[in-house]
């Protein structure tokens, strides 16, 4: 766990010079999904971005992946200002 902070601190410190990713949040609440993003951002276009740091390669990845996949495309109003 230590560890996975210390790299989302350092990303998020340094995501626009590293990704091209203006950061715009830390441990996002997505509401009634009842999770959270580790780090949110905008790239170029406007296009949300969302990093997590994960340690793991079992299958509750790919899940958190589409979850976030789900919540993006219900969310998307939220991005378009």
């Amino acid at each position: 766990m230590g560890v996975e902070v210390e790299l989302q601190r350092l990303i998020e410190a340094n995501m626009e010079a590293m990704l091209g990713i203006r950061f715009l949040a830390t441990e996002y609440r997505t509401g009634h999904h009842g999770g959270r993003i580790d780090s949110l951002g905008l790239d170029e276009n406007g296009t949300p971005v969302i990093v997590e740091y994960k340690r793991n390669r079992d299958q509750n990845v790919i899940s958190q992946g589409l979850s976030c996949l789900w919540w993006l495309h219900d969310h998307h109003h939220e991005f378009e200002s």
